[in-house]
């Protein structure tokens, strides 16, 4: 019943009128209004748990390359791999000086390295969790000359606190210098913290046929307002735009660069949501400011200088995977991190000058990357 038809026959009774008031119709009305409350109160108290989740879920990226100029070898035990060149640091979980990733947050984080070194030793990289679990590796046995890549990477489940570094192990080496071959990367992909829902208490919610209608309708009122107001500011966070792109080389052969370096157009897209990636430029545009995930993957064969080179903006060189020849065979080598991107940045592959890729309609070169979060 109307709240207005409750306020006459309130009035009535009031008033004293001499016409009888239908109380059950009252108390019926008095009822609808409770439980329009009720019902309000619920998705309120729902609408704000999410946002509340949503706000304090912590934004968590990081991308790390080795850096230095050279070799880090390990001849008398294992060594701690220190990666002090931070290209992303979101949030600061990761420790540049110890080089630790500390979880902030109970929940599912994606992590990856790579390592690159001559082939004429083994290479290693290996990632602990809290100092003795081995999570993942990265090894190579020698293989005479040249150079080796190789990557892994995971959906890791990981309590707060916990610490993930790389390790060296002994008589094994790793290499970098400042194009960022050896890095270690990883974000946070979800918390897994959410509380347990409320039950809804009815009792305490029920008021007596002696409160006020007027207060109730004004409660209702303001619980409209926040809640309207909740679920726009949820609106808003869930209207970030979804992008997210994968190409390949394409075409059915060799790609080489024997004067001064060439942009590498991926023609076969796979996906392109968002349409941020040009086909016919071999760019991705970023649409809004944010971080973004991004990694690629080189194939050629071993008898010349392989590479694939990542370029923010025509002039920065932000990731690199580059073999050495190594005979006969082919080589594979991937690369990748979370990178902080303002809105309008272009990133696209370039083979530089003296190397080459290959790829064919098997996709063995290919270019992706999605937006994690916006900042």
């Amino acid at each position: 019943m109307a709240p207005v038809l409750l306020l006459v026959l309130l009035g009535l009774v009031r008033l004293g009128s001499a016409e009888p008031v239908d109380l059950k119709k009252l108390q019926a009305a008095l009822q609808d209004l409770q439980v329009e409350r009720r019902e309000m109160s619920l998705r309120l108290d729902m609408a704000e748990r999410e946002l509340k989740r949503v706000k304090e879920t912590p934004k968590v990226a990081f991308a790390a390359s080795l850096g230095g100029n050279g070799l880090v070898k390990a001849t008398s035990g294992n060594k701690n791999l220190v990666y002090t060149d931070l290209l992303t640091n979101v949030g600061g979980a990761y420790n540049a000086n110890t080089g630790e990733f500390t979880t902030p947050i109970r929940g599912v984080y994606y992590i990856r390295f790579t390592a690159n070194a001559p082939s004429n030793f083994p290479m290693s990289a290996v990632l602990y969790k809290n100092n003795n679990h081995i999570e993942l590796i990265a090894h190579e046995q020698p293989g005479g000359e040249g150079s080796d890549t190789a990557s892994n990477g995971a959906a890791l489940m990981l309590e707060k606190g916990d610490k993930l570094k790389m390790m060296l192990w002994t008589n094994t080496q790793i290499w970098d210098n400042s194009n960022h071959h050896s890095t270690f990367s990883g974000f946070l992909l979800f918390s897994m913290v959410d509380d347990p829902p409320k039950e809804f208490d009815a009792e305490a919610e029920m008021k007596t046929l002696e409160v006020s209608l007027m207060q109730l309708q004004a409660e209702n009122r303001g619980i409209l307002e926040r809640l309207n107001s909740t679920e726009s500011e949820l609106k808003t966070m869930r209207d970030v735009p979804k992008v997210a792109f994968a190409v390949s080389l394409g075409g059915n052969g060799l790609v080489k660069a024997t004067s001064g370096s060439k942009t590498l157009i991926y023609k076969d897209v796979m996906t392109n949501i968002g349409q941020a990636y040009n086909s016919e430029t071999g760019e991705f545009t970023a649409p809004i400011r944010g971080v973004y995930y991004i990694r690629f993957t080189a194939n050629a064969p071993s008898n010349f200088p392989m590479s694939a080179v990542l370029y923010k903006n025509n002039n920065l060189i932000e990731l690199i995977a580059h073999e050495q020849p190594g005979g006969e065979g082919s080589d594979t080598a991937s690369n990748g991190a979370a990178l902080m991107l303002e809105k309008g940045d272009k990133l696209k592959m370039m083979l530089w000058t003296n190397t080459q890729i290959w790829d064919n309609s098997n996709h063995h070169s290919t270019f992706s990357g999605f937006l994690l979060f916006p900042q």
